[in-house]
């Protein structure tokens, strides 16, 4: 509605075209979409390639990709799933992605930088980031919950630390928690369920817990305005 070019990056060109086919209908607007897997490096950076050539500026980057508490494994890097995907993958993106971001607030007096994180960074392993990249990769002593909560921790480490780099080249960076949202990111907590209490259990947490109709998480729309106002608010 202000003009601005929207990009959106997904995994797969069905899952852009649902999303920005639904944005596109209730705006009236364009949304430029770019195919990236977070849990790729060499995906982030053929992106980033092709980001560099088409958008010389980025007024704003909004880190909002992720996967919560799904089975073990790792990504095609050889890292954690969780963390490699909702930390390393953001992390790399945004450095790649920094020359258009600096341009940008060289030209318009600022940009931004938003990490979506979560509470659940209050709920990471006792040393908070595990010290090794073996620690974080074995499967052992892996914990679903307290994985996604290390992810979230190193998004707001990210956060403070880059903040405290680019202060001076007007480039804002703020982490938020969005709340429990109704998308398929939970979809590994209602396998779990499955998995440990049943069918009966996957359902009460599917339909009464986390019901479409919004009680016990945001709908989508209302999740996002936290992020938006960070990314683009007046202040």
């Amino acid at each position: 509605k202000k003009g601005a070019t929207v990009v959106a990056t997904c995994r797969t060109q069905s899952k852009c075209d649902k999303a920005t086919g639904q944005i596109e209908k209730e705006t009236g607007k364009k949304v430029e979409i770019g195919l990236m897997d977070l849990s790729s490096f060499a995906s982030i950076r053929n992106f980033a390639k092709e980001a560099a050539k088409a958008y010389p500026t980025i007024d704003s980057l909004v880190l909002n990709a992720g996967v919560m508490v799904p089975p073990f494994g790792l990504t095609k890097d050889g890292l954690e799933t969780q963390i490699g995907t909702n930390h390393f993958g953001h992390q790399l993106l945004t450095d790649l992605l920094l020359p258009q971001l600096e341009a940008a607030a060289k030209k318009t007096g600022v940009a931004t930088v938003v990490p979506v994180s979560s509470a659940a960074h209050y709920d990471s392993y006792p040393a908070g980031i595990l010290p090794t990249i073996e620690a974080m990769n074995t499967e052992a002593t892996y914990d679903r919950a307290k994985a996604y909560g290390q992810s979230k921790l190193a998004n707001v480490l990210f956060a403070q630390e880059l903040a405290e780099r680019v202060k001076d080249k007007g480039i804002l960076v703020n982490a938020i928690h969005p709340g429990g949202v109704d998308t398929e990111l939970g979809r590994h907590l209602i396998d779990g369920a499955k998995s440990l209490f049943g069918e009966g259990a996957a359902d009460f947490l599917q339909d009464k817990v986390l019901p479409k109709a919004g009680r016990g998480s945001w709908h989508p729309s209302d999740a996002a305005l936290t992020q938006i106002y960070a990314a683009v608010g007046p202040k």
